[in-house]
């Protein structure tokens, strides 16, 4: 290895020289990181296109680039590519997490300015979306990483980090400030609240009360008189009870308890599953909180590591897991995902290896990937039923049908959604029924079947305004608006879907699939009846799926953008689809680029 190209911050060859101009960098980051190896002809016309000579002017900067490196065997041939064997670059080990924390961050190619380029300027906007939600994502971990290790001093610089890349990130400002708090700087953190809600004022955005409650020290006072492990047994039990009664806020207070009487009493075993049920009560119960508990998820591994008990450490990477889908952590939840089916085939859990399955094709279809997502949801069915866990056939198979109908399998997708609704019944079931009953809407509506489209949306938003969740609501209320517009009540049809995005909108720690799932759907409607807003709506779609990681929707706003007759986004859309299974992106991309 020859050299090492630093794209992130200012860019710059370590130890050698520098190229002389900007079109250097950008020839070698559009090498380093394209999808695929680029011609010489595709170079020369993105980057040279009004030079005499496009082809010559392309060669310079090759040869710029050899002599920065120091190696005169590189970017030779036609296509031209480089490989981790020639050339070291920090954004290659950001992307596959190796990058160290303290290098993490920093805009790509900052201060590179690469003008009347348009099709590298779209690219390269695409490009550091990309890393910065990489980079988010690394300080996201490495800061829960010191926060678990009890070393919440050592967590505040890559929590800072992450709060300054996205100010209006509302889970970047709590963790920062969880982490403040932590670390014995309760000023500090006042101080910061006080910022994030003047930056989030000017954007008319009002803090959620998550934000507010991460920057107040804990009140815990030890109690005295009775052993701490028959209290926290005791809270441990009412806390459960609570939950399960529907009684969200007394249950989290108590668990909040019995996670500080395990905590005294020494009992890690006690600790662990406390921490667990606490942590899952805060992702699951309460909106607005998994900022929190994510925390005490990675504060439950650990103590379940020591402990000794490798099931709950897989049962507590699943759960984790599944924040970080959520919020569009990708690569953090496959990481995690690898170590909880790792341990759940050594344990032979078929329940516990059913739930792992089923978030790696949850995953996968958030991903765009649905024809890797189906045969995983199918194995988790599988192994559900094997286990006799119910409500997870029904959960993998609600999720499964979304994947069926985006591929265009809408047959076998209403199938699963049947089974989906006829678990969720049977089992009373009611806080996950709205969605196989809103996907079943999206079905029908596909095949023509409006009447049915919009009653069983009708019945899924019903029920998920009763429950109070924002993502059941939006996607019940994303059908009914396309119902609407197929009924040709264009008034009607923008009403819902502003209300649908309002909806699933509304919390920090919102479903980020559904967020861009009913942006696009106000895309489409828009399309029909209101083009004026067609470029606003893709731009917005566009930097929300950068940021959160979603390459479908990514795609789709590409394609607006596109027919709206920016024809650069059509040729930025084609690398990303190749790993995408959803024909009717397929059909219309295919449309734009012949």
């Amino acid at each position: 290895m020859t050299g090492r190209a630093r794209l992130l911050g200012h860019p710059r060859i370590e130890g050698g020289e520098q190229p002389r101009g900007q079109k250097s960098w950008a020839v070698l980051a559009r090498i380093a990181l394209g999808d695929r190896p680029l011609t010489r002809a595709e170079l020369a016309a993105e980057l040279f296109g009004e030079a005499d000579d496009p082809l010559g002017a392309l060669r310079w900067c090759l040869a710029d680039l050899r002599r920065a490196l120091d190696d005169s065997s590189l970017l030779r041939g036609d296509p031209l590519r480089l490989a981790p064997d020639d050339v070291e670059v920090d954004v290659w080990n950001l992307l596959d997490g190796t990058l160290p924390a303290p290098a993490v961050g920093g805009t790509l190619l900052d201060g590179v300015d690469v003008r009347n380029c348009p099709s590298f300027e779209v690219w390269l906007l695409l490009a550091r979306g990309r890393c910065a939600a990489r980079s988010m994502e690394e300080l996201h971990g490495a800061a829960l990483e010191s926060l678990t290790a009890g070393d919440p001093e050592s967590a505040v610089d890559p929590a800072g980090r992450a709060a300054a890349l996205d100010p209006l990130d509302e889970s970047a400002q709590e963790l920062f400030l969880r982490t403040l708090v932590a670390a014995g700087h309760a000023a500090r953190a006042s101080v910061h609240l006080s910022l994030c809600e003047a930056t989030f004022a000017r954007e008319g955005l009002v803090p959620s009360a998550a934000l507010r409650a991460a920057a107040r020290p804990p009140l815990a006072a030890p109690r005295a008189g009775v052993r701490a492990g028959v209290v926290a047994a005791s809270l441990l039990r009412a806390g459960t009870a609570a939950l399960d009664a529907g009684s969200v806020d007394a249950g989290v207070e108590t668990l909040r308890r019995a996670a500080e009487e395990a905590e005294r009493a020494g009992d890690r075993r006690m600790y662990a599953d406390v921490m667990r049920t606490l942590g899952s009560a805060l992702v699951h119960s309460v909106r607005g909180y998994d900022g929190e508990g994510a925390i005490v998820l990675h504060q439950a591994i650990a103590v379940a590591r020591d402990a000794g008990r490798p099931a709950l450490t897989a049962d507590i990477l699943r759960e984790l897991a599944f924040v970080d889908i959520q919020a569009g952590r990708h690569s953090s939840a496959e990481r995690a995902l690898a170590e909880a089916g790792a341990i759940a085939d050594a344990e032979g859990d078929p329940g516990l290896t059913a739930g792992v399955l089923a978030l790696r094709g949850m995953n996968q279809a958030d991903l765009g990937r649905h024809e890797q997502a189906i045969p995983l949801l199918d194995q988790s069915i599988a192994a559900a039923t094997d286990a006799g866990r119910a409500r997870q056939v029904a959960w993998s198979s609600g999720v499964q049908a979304r994947s069926l109908m985006l591929s265009g399998r809408v047959e076998d997708a209403v199938a699963a959604t049947a089974l989906s609704i006829e678990i969720c019944t049977r089992e009373r079931w009611n806080a996950f029924l709205p969605w196989p009953q809103a996907i079943q809407a999206h079905c029908r509506a596909s095949t023509g079947d409006w009447t049915g489209a919009h009653d069983q949306a009708e019945h899924a938003f019903a029920l998920a305004c009763e429950l109070g969740d924002p993502c059941w609501e939006g996607m019940a209320g994303r059908a009914l608006a396309l119902a609407a517009m197929q009924a040709g009540d264009a008034d009607m049809a923008e009403e819902w879907i502003v209300d649908a995005r309002r909806r699933s909108d509304r919390l920090p720690d919102r479903y980020v699939w559904v967020s861009a799932f009913v942006g696009l759907a106000h895309l489409e409607i828009a399309a029909r009846q209101r083009p004026e807003l067609v470029l606003p709506l893709a731009a917005r779609l566009y930097r929300d799926a950068v940021r959160t990681d979603l390459p479908e929707f990514i795609a789709w706003a590409l394609i607006y953008q596109a027919e709206a007759g920016d024809k650069a986004s059509a040729r930025l859309a084609l690398p990303l689809a190749t790993d995408l299974t959803n024909p009717d992106l397929h059909a219309r991309l295919a449309a734009l680029t012949g």
